[in-house]
């Protein structure tokens, strides 16, 4: 998400979840599992929360994911930025994601106006890809990503807005792209990096794992 114009004030990522429940139904679960999963910090009810940078100005951000399973692998969720637009001054989109490396996604894009020289710009802002960044766009080349690995690289879409769904613009602000993301299992922490053909570069996210202390279990009826 980033802002469409310069009025904003600051306060302070194909995988989709097939079959994709109705925007009614995501408003009204909150949770539809919370139990972790062997990817630490990537489970059903982790929160990240952190902020979202363009190099002037920076807004907190707080992420939710509501369903993950790694080994389909399906991640949606959350994505909540204060302070972006004065219309929605705390605002919530609901994403869906494309891991890299599982579900034959690879680090290529091809989608949402991002040209094979988009990706290696802004896959190389995250030094784990480097060692793929001559390679990544070879037929040759296959990643694959293992449960042991420390990196997750992903896209995150933001889909629409919580709960107005609706809702199909807001003055001052746009998700119409996407972020490259990249999780790092040691650090529990989430970088992302904002593409929009039209959108300031390069806007970057600094997301940290909330520790819990418990874990809560919901069961759709």
């Amino acid at each position: 998400m980033d802002s469409d114009d310069d009025d904003g004030e600051a306060s302070g990522a194909e995988v989709s979840c097939e079959p994709l429940p109705t925007p009614e139904q995501l408003i009204e679960t909150q949770s539809w599992s919370t139990w972790p999963t062997p990817c630490h910090d990537l489970y059903s009810g982790s929160r990240f929360s952190g902020t979202q940078s363009n190099g002037t100005r920076s807004y907190i951000v707080t992420v939710s994911l509501k369903y993950v399973d790694m080994g389909v692998p399906e991640l949606c969720g959350h994505f909540t930025i204060c302070g972006l637009t004065s219309e929605l001054p705390k605002l919530t989109t609901f994403f869906d994601a494309q891991i890299v490396g599982a579900g034959g996604h690879s680090f290529i894009t091809n989608q949402w106006d991002a040209s094979i020289d988009t990706d290696r710009t802004h896959w190389d802002f995250f030094a784990a890809f480097r060692p793929y960044r001559n390679r990544f766009d070879s037929r040759d080349f296959a990643y694959r990503l293992t449960s042991s690995d420390r990196y997750v690289f992903m896209r995150w879409k933001e889909r629409f807005v919580v709960p107005n769904y609706k809702l199909s613009r807001i003055n001052g602000a746009s998700y119409e792209g996407f972020y490259y993301a990249c999780y790092d299992r040691e650090e529990g922490s989430i970088t992302g990096y904002y593409f929009h053909k039209d959108s300031d570069h390069y806007q970057c996210l600094k997301l940290s794992h909330m520790r819990q202390t418990s874990f809560s279990h919901f069961e759709l009826a």
